[in-house]
């Protein structure tokens, strides 16, 4: 998802001066631009991939001019390439996961159709969904999908949760494209409402025959001296809060790296602590992802601080200790804390409540629709 739009193309086109055969070229590439390279002679043909995952109509779509109800591939590599690597593990995915390649973490129906299909409820329930990110979002349309009389609660005036920041950078085009697809998807279904700047407070007043809680997960914290003065991740990523020259993000895990880079992109200059052994150590995070982070690092020489614990953090600078104890003093205008999520649900699991995304275990998009769905194919 780094890489720009249509990023193969200028040398595609190179080649095809060259040689007498046909010269197919793939990698994030639009259809009006690939239309027009394929018009202009400068390639062949455009190869296309992840696209048919997240929406297998896309073809037919284009044909007819229904661009906007395309369901755009964001290039997160969850389902169709789950191969997780970070030091000490060539594979940190499990094999029976991993096997499973060519499915889709936006569209669960992707090569699972008889697992995740829509069959139209047996009886018709009046359901109430409280929280408006992609979980709780999915869990909407899928039940609305099936049937059911859907009231979709947001307590904040806009929908999307956590996944509006994840989608903030410039390079999250994609991510943006996908939130307005959720909202436009949320307007098709007459049983479907959505209810924005509505806080839930006690569940029976919602008189709902079932209850899918999505408020999803709250950021944690370090208990270190000068905590106070560092940004949540969120409020940086949102605009919230603004950052000087040398900023330290404490965190390297796939947010955090994704805020460095997004750091030496504007100019600034990031250093990242992280108490791991590598950078992004975690399943679900493919290697074409992370390894694209580590090496971009890696080449532009931005300052990574690998099994460093941070200590504390001062105006003008943060102390942090290597795993042997030596301390060192940085200096840094900033100190963004990218420090993992706990769940936050509203109310606990019952007979008729039921806890998705990561209201219920932190996961990534691929985890928040996917469950979201497990819970409303049942109901």
């Amino acid at each position: 998802m780094y890489m720009p739009q249509n990023c193969n193309l200028e040398d595609a086109a190179h080649i095809k001066k060259f040689v007498d055969i046909p010269v197919v070229c793939a990698g994030r590439m639009e259809p009006d631009v690939g239309a027009e390279a394929v018009a202009q002679g400068r390639i062949d043909a455009v190869g296309v991939a992840r696209q048919f995952l997240a929406d297998g109509e896309w073809i037919t779509k284009l044909m007819e001019d229904r661009l906007e109800e395309i369901r755009p591939c964001i290039c997160c590599h969850n389902g169709c390439f789950n191969l997780a690597h970070y030091k000490g593990h060539a594979n940190a995915q499990s094999f029976f996961d991993t096997r499973g390649m060519a499915r889709c973490a936006i569209n669960p129906q992707t090569m699972q159709s008889r697992k995740y299909k829509i069959e139209k409820a047996s009886k018709a329930k009046s359901i109430a969904v409280v929280g408006g990110g992609i979980a709780g979002m999915e869990a909407a349309i899928v039940c609305a999908r099936r049937g059911h009389q859907v009231t979709l609660y947001e307590k904040t005036g806009t929908l999307g949760g956590v996944f509006q920041a994840a989608a903030a950078p410039s390079f999250k085009e994609k991510d943006r494209e996908l939130l307005a697809w959720y909202s436009r998807e949320l307007s098709k279904y007459k049983n479907l409402k959505v209810k924005l700047n509505t806080t839930v407070e006690n569940l029976d007043s919602l008189k709902a025959d079932e209850v899918i809680i999505a408020t999803g997960a709250k950021a944690n914290t370090i208990p270190v001296p000068g905590k106070e003065l560092g940004i949540q991740a969120v409020d940086y990523l949102l605009g919230r809060k603004s950052v000087g020259e040398n900023v330290v993000v404490v965190g390297g895990g796939l947010t955090g790296c994704e805020i460095a880079y997004d750091l030496y992109l504007q100019g600034k200059k990031p250093t990242i602590v992280e108490m791991q052994n590598d950078l992004i150590c975690g399943a679900g995070i493919c290697l074409a992802n992370s390894s694209y982070l580590r090496d971009f690092f890696k080449t532009n020489q931005v300052p990574v601080l690998l099994e460093t614990g941070l200590k504390k953090i001062e105006k003008g600078s943060v102390v942090v200790a290597a795993k042997d104890g030596t301390e060192t003093t940085i200096p840094a205008d900033s100190v963004i804390l990218s420090v993992g999520y706990r769940p936050a649900p509203l109310a606990a699991k019952s007979a008729h409540v039921h806890v998705i995304g990561d209201a219920a275990k932190v996961g990534n998009l691929r985890t928040a629709i996917w469950r979201a769905w497990d819970v409303a194919m049942k109901l």
